[in-house]
């Protein structure tokens, strides 16, 4: 199994205890990210900016596919995570703002990232660290740009 998979079911059993899912759990944490980056503008700003988050905006951030991402939505809306409204620049898309158990959330999703990280991360020196995060850095983007090439 390969390391992304062990995190998946990591995630998912940690998960499972809070009835969420893991689509669910990343959503929660990229629109609090968004709601975050958000915070301290002036209200000039606010209402002249694109909206906070949208389901497009999701779907792209997070590569899951439109129908998922409906689903998804549909459900943190229904446990109360999220609020939806029409996008005001948009009529035919939706923004989604966390409620106070969305926020809330942030911190049990921010205590299962630390957990796990100690786990995996046990045995390692500080130097292997930053190497090991250098060089996934650089697999990152050497894949995004092999990605964007296919789209071309």
């Amino acid at each position: 199994m390969a390391f992304d998979k062990y995190f998946r079911v990591y995630l998912k059993n940690c998960l499972n205890d809070y009835d969420l899912n893991i689509a669910e759990g990343m959503v929660l944490l990229s629109v609090r990210e968004k709601e975050r980056e958000n915070e301290g503008e002036n209200i000039d700003r606010i209402l002249t900016s694109e909206p906070e988050t949208t389901q497009d905006q999701l779907v792209q951030e997070l590569h899951y596919d439109k129908s998922v991402m409906t689903r998804t939505m549909q459900s943190l809306e229904a446990k109360a995570y999220v609020i939806r409204a029409v996008n005001p620049k948009d009529s035919r898309s939706f923004v989604f703002s966390l409620t106070e158990a969305g926020s809330a959330f942030k911190a049990v999703l921010m205590t299962i990232m630390t957990e796990w990280n100690a786990e995996v991360l046990d045995g390692f020196t500080p130097k292997e660290i930053d190497l090991m995060n250098d060089m996934l850095a650089r697999l990152a983007q050497n894949a995004k740009t092999a990605c964007n090439r296919e789209r071309e």
